[in-house]
């Protein structure tokens, strides 16, 4: 009998009968919060790359959250442009695959994106530059080097281009690109560095 009234008990709970509720709200809760995040990594991108000087909290109201939901997921300047930073990595990433196209139009695609960002948003990724930890720099660093060397095998394996570049070399001519924007032709010299690169790796 006792046993009985336990059971009835629980099933009679608010969180039992319930349950498909709360775990609706929490999910509601959760998408919410990522609202609210890409939304402040948005406002943040943005008052980046036009390079304006903008005090932290004031990255709340850019975003149209409240202060404290600003400092909640981003407790300082530094921890938000590192999600900047994450972000931009990240599309830079993906957009080397796409299963519509061949592997070396893949890496032809990565390589000229890759100026055309730099060109784009040289305000970013000067801000970025500055203010990200390097430790996460160099995170990012990592990633674009894998992807760059994921690109380079399959491209190879395909026969599109030589089999005998390691990704380390690209990375380099990346860098040097990326370090040279006080050039007064640096866009013009830049989209055609990359394409000596492309034509350098061709096999035909």
């Amino acid at each position: 009998m006792e046993l009985v009234s336990i059971y009835t008990i629980w099933r009679q709970s608010p969180i039992v009968k319930g349950g498909g509720l709360v775990v609706a709200e929490e999910r509601a809760l959760r998408a919410d919060a990522r609202r609210n995040r890409d939304a402040i990594v948005a406002a943040a991108r943005h008052v980046f790359d036009r390079d304006e000087q903008l005090r932290f909290d004031d990255f709340a109201a850019r975003a149209g959250v409240g202060v404290g939901t600003l400092y909640r997921h981003f407790p300082t300047r530094e921890a938000l442009a590192a999600a900047v930073y994450e972000g931009e990595v990240t599309a830079l990433c993906d957009q080397a695959r796409d299963p519509t196209r061949s592997a070396g139009q893949n890496l032809d695609a990565f390589l000229r994106g890759f100026v055309e960002y730099l060109v784009s948003h040289t305000g970013l990724a000067r801000t970025l530059a500055a203010v990200v930890d390097p430790a996460a720099q160099a995170d990012g660093g990592i990633e674009l080097e894998r992807t760059v060397a994921d690109l380079l095998d399959s491209a190879a394996n395909d026969g599109a281009i030589r089999n005998d570049v390691a990704a380390g070399a690209i990375m380099i001519v990346l860098h040097g690109i990326g370090s040279a924007t006080d050039r007064p032709l640096w866009a013009a010299e830049s989209r055609a560095t990359v394409e000596l690169l492309l034509a350098g790796l061709r096999t035909g």
